[in-house]
């Protein structure tokens, strides 16, 4: 068996979980009734003498059976969401088992993203995978004839009421392989007190690229940082490419060393040992930091806006993503994955899969995680329209899925990221230029994909 890398942190590769159904036996048949013998000739001084006719055999007949109770089919479920998430994801298993009689999904949490790779990994071999799987870049499960691909599922409908963005994420050479579920936007949260203390306007966040710096001067302090971001800094750093017009990947290479990839590199090094509105290096400690009010604003998923909103004790701003030559919020998350089995269990996966990303439950899971909803009919659920007035921020997270954009995903994206982020600590500690901390980073992962 084939074994596939996969982005988002791992190298990947699935195989083929198989069940058949015992054949249904024929029931028994009565024999034919023999047919009579016939008469034979005699003298006519004689009377005739026929042979008697044999009565026919009794029908074997079979007891009548009282029909037998369909039984549920019954999924195996992994995912890989934590704490809350995860606890959120288990309620809405038991859910869905409650709504219907059908199907049974056994939900099993199998750590982190990595830790369902490695999982999924050894389930090849051992021949255990599950029925359905959440799981990071799973596009790069595309060719590994172990999957059933989406698009060979869904139908017109579905097509069309879910973001294009989205579609574009789930996309193995231009085949749509994975649904998805628990996807993210990368958002920039920021302190409004702060704002009205800097003499900012706390309803006008920076829309591009100069006001984000020209805010983060304002907001600056000793004490007190302008701007941050997450830990995930190849995300930011890769919208920030793609928002100047640059490409990550062109299908077979990595390209991200181009001239609008060091403009944007340059760029974001300058807000660290030019500016001094960053701090350098200090990714791990941002979220805690913008909590307690030390930074006025912060590059983050949306996945965390709930969590942002209940923790800060400031009002808290959200907005899309500073732009340059265009928009761009490069999505995040995870998808599902449904493995080839039976066609009964496959269509029963399927039937799951939908269920979990309806209108309805993509706003529920929005409303309790922050993942964005996946779906246009969205806009027709009471209860976003509820949560609207209750956070405006959500309606900000709304407005920012229109600009959704996906990385392509390709067999080093893992590595890939991992390359850009040590190309920005390069940029931020001052120990190389952008242009040699990115040639460095194109040149390791295109040698990994075969290129000189």
């Amino acid at each position: 068996m084939k074994k596939i890398q996969i982005a988002v942190f791992v190298l990947i590769a699935l195989a083929v979980l198989s069940a058949c159904a015992a054949p249904t036996p024929e029931p028994t048949k009565a024999p034919p009734t023999a047919a009579p013998q016939p008469t034979k000739p005699v003298e006519a001084t004689k009377p005739p003498v026929t042979s008697p006719v044999p009565p026919p055999p009794a029908a074997t007949v079979a007891p009548t059976q009282p029909p037998a109770a369909a039984q549920p089919v019954k999924l195996t479920f992994w995912y890989a969401l934590s704490g809350a998430q995860g606890q959120y994801v288990e309620a809405q298993v038991k859910k869905f088992n409650a709504a219907q009689k059908n199907i049974t999904v056994d939900v099993i949490f199998q750590g982190s993203y990595a830790d369902i790779a490695q999982k999924l990994t050894a389930a090849v071999t051992a021949k255990t995978l599950p029925d359905i799987a959440q799981m990071g870049g799973a596009p790069t499960m595309g060719d590994s004839g172990v999957i059933v691909p989406i698009a060979d599922l869904m139908s017109p409908a579905d097509r069309a009421d879910i973001h294009e963005g989205f579609w574009d994420y789930n996309k193995f050479q231009d085949k749509i392989v994975s649904m998805p579920y628990n996807n993210s936007v990368p958002m920039l949260y920021y302190n409004k007190d702060l704002f009205v203390a800097a003499g900012l306007d706390p309803n006008k966040p920076p829309t591009t690229w100069d006001e984000l710096l020209k805010a983060a001067q304002t907001l600056t302090k000793p004490g007190q940082w302008g701007f941050n971001t997450h830990t995930d800094t190849h995300w930011y750093l890769s919208a920030m490419i793609m928002q100047n017009g640059g490409k990550i990947f062109d299908g077979k290479k990595v390209v991200y060393n181009s001239p609008e990839g060091i403009e944007a590199l340059t760029f974001w090094g300058d807000l660290v040992t030019k500016h001094k509105v960053m701090p350098p290096n200090q990714h791990a400690n941002a979220g805690a930091d913008f909590i307690a009010g030390k930074v006025g604003m912060l590059m983050r998923s949306s996945s965390t806006l709930v969590t942002i909103e209940k923790d800060a004790k400031f009002k808290v701003g959200v907005a899309p993503l500073p732009c340059k030559k265009t928009c761009s919020e490069p999505l995040g998350g995870a998808s599902f994955l449904v493995f080839k089995t039976t066609a009964e269990k496959q269509k029963a996966a399927w039937e799951f899969a939908k269920w979990m990303t309806s209108a309805e439950n993509s706003v529920d899971l929005f409303l309790q995680t922050g993942y964005v909803p996946i779906r246009k009919s969205v806009s027709n659920v009471p209860a976003l329209k509820e949560y609207y007035q209750k956070s405006p921020n959500a309606e900000m997270v709304i407005k920012a899925v229109a600009s959704s954009s996906a990385i392509p995903v390709f067999t080093e994206l893992g590595n890939s990221d991992e390359q850009l982020r040590k190309a920005i600590e390069k940029i931020e500690l001052g120990t190389a230029s952008a242009k040699d901390a990115l040639d460095v980073a194109a040149a390791f992962i295109n040698k990994a994909l075969g290129g000189p």
